[in-house]
């Protein structure tokens, strides 16, 4: 159940796209922060049903993009390491093993449309922004 709770949850964070605030916080922002891409270069991905976000070499990629709360979500941790995709403050809060995918399921009305800092928290520095319509 909580594992369903957190792909409903992810996948409703990924329709949130921003490329890391310097709020460091899971609320939404407007703008922009220092790290990741900026708002022209992050990928529109709200066509479809889901997206897909990847993690290889200690990156998430895209690291920046936009998708609709709607919309569910993959991952794919091609690192032998452990991570997460994490949006502080909120219910978003997925792990995903080395080697593994995870396939997550929207879930409407967890997340407001705004710009969300998301993260691994097994390793700080792997960060992004997701941009929610």
């Amino acid at each position: 159940m909580r594992k369903v709770t957190f792909v409903a949850v992810l996948a409703l964070s990924m329709v949130l796209v921003a490329c890391s605030s310097s709020d460091g916080g899971g609320e939404a922002t407007t703008s922009p922060g220092s790290t990741g891409s900026t708002g022209s270069d992050c990928p529109d991905l709200t066509a479809g049903d889901t997206f897909t976000l990847t993690i290889s070499d200690f990156a998430f990629s895209p690291d920046c993009l936009t998708a609709r709360a709607a919309q569910g979500i993959t991952i794919v941790n091609q690192d032998t390491a452990t991570h997460s995709f994490t949006i502080e403050g909120t219910q978003v809060d997925v792990t995903v093993e080395g080697g593994s995918t995870f396939n997550g399921e929207p879930v409407t009305g967890v997340l407001a449309p705004g710009t969300y800092d998301f993260s691994c928290r097994f390793h700080p520095q792997m960060t992004g922004t997701i941009t929610v319509e």
